[in-house]
């Protein structure tokens, strides 16, 4: 038996379905009151393959930071992908990012141990990992350094791995991928998925930025075959290509036929958005437009997908690609 936290949010639905194609029995957690819209439709529009058991799982309601619930949903489990988490570079934010990216990562770890889990997989982020000041490829080596530009999302997800570890020192077995920006079709109202939204709506904004990127259908692919395979206690980056967000913009406006954005923040522009913000919040309390996001967005990481690359060798879907099918299905 398989279990998944944060099931029915963009990358937990494409695990659950990954795993149900697979042939596995799936055991799919979610918060009570959770909104279903977005795993019904990308269950739908999965393509799965033939003869599979795609309909063997079963939801249950519960919380990761509920340490009772999860001792009971763990008995009997064999493997748990831990994708729950939440996302926000809201520095208000900062308490729910620890409590559920941290410490709702830490009962996770316990609940495992306890249950005695064959292997946890646990979704990290890039975030997570150091970044390089002098413009080289980072890996899952590069170390993490505390600065005051990191992102209180990176924080979280970043101490929420040191969980991992410490479970992995205490006896689990484990892997960690760290995911970069994740594309794919979803609910475009909320998370990376949004950016499609953006750009069809006449978005005109851009930076110079450079990220990495990658299918949403991969990064669950690589899940469950890390899940499944012999490979322990290791941390992967799962990058398809490192690109810039123009470029990424000006694919998802080509595929559907909008107009680019053409108009560039530059860093010389912080000081306006510092002034605006505070507005613009009031408006769309619920977007995750910051100054460190900003910040984030005019720099150049880099990152390898070679260590994956050699531990399954898988290869990526072109993100090009991803964007075309994607848009293909938003439309």
């Amino acid at each position: 038996m398989v279990l998944v936290t944060g099931a029915s949010g963009f990358l937990g639905s494409y695990v659950v379905c990954a795993l149900l194609d697979r042939g596995e029995s799936v055991v799919a957690m979610r918060r009570s009151g959770s909104d279903m819209s977005e795993f019904n439709d990308i269950y739908q529009n999965f393509s799965f393959s033939k003869n599979k058991n795609q309909h063997a799982f079963s939801w249950i309601e519960g919380d990761i930071l509920d340490i009772n619930f999860l001792d009971q949903a763990f008995l009997g489990m064999d493997y748990v992908f831990h994708c729950a988490a939440k996302v926000s570079f809201n520095r208000s934010d900062l308490k729910s990012l620890f409590k559920i990216n941290v410490e709702g990562t830490a009962n996770v770890v316990n609940a495992c141990l306890k249950a005695k889990v064959k292997k946890l997989v646990h979704v990290s982020s890039t975030a997570a990992i150091g970044r390089s000041n002098e413009e080289k490829l980072i890996d899952e080596e590069t170390p993490w350094t505390d600065d005051e530009n990191n992102t209180v999302y990176a924080q979280s997800k970043h101490d929420g791995e040191l969980e991992v570890w410490r479970g992995i020192q205490e006896g689990l077995n484990a892997v960690i991928v760290n995911p970069s920006i994740i594309l794919g079709y979803g609910d475009w109202n909320s998370g990376s998925a949004n950016l499609f939204k953006k750009i069809f709506n006449g978005f005109k904004f851009y930076t110079q930025g450079e990220n990495a990127f990658v299918g949403v259908n991969d990064v669950a692919q690589i899940m469950v075959k890390l899940g499944y395979s012999d490979i322990q206690n290791e941390r992967f980056l799962l990058i398809s290509e490192n690109r810039t967000y123009k470029s990424i913009f000006d694919d998802m406006a080509f595929f559907m036929n909008k107009k680019a954005p053409k108009i560039e923040i530059k860093p010389s522009h912080l000081f306006i958005f510092k002034l605006i913000l505070p507005f613009y919040r009031i408006f769309y309390r619920n977007s995750n437009l910051t100054i460190e996001s900003l910040k984030t967005s005019m720099k150049k990481n880099l990152y390898s997908h070679q260590k994956i690359k050699k531990a399954i060798g898988f290869e990526f879907q072109p993100i090009r690609s991803v964007i075309e099918k994607a848009t293909e299905k938003y439309l």
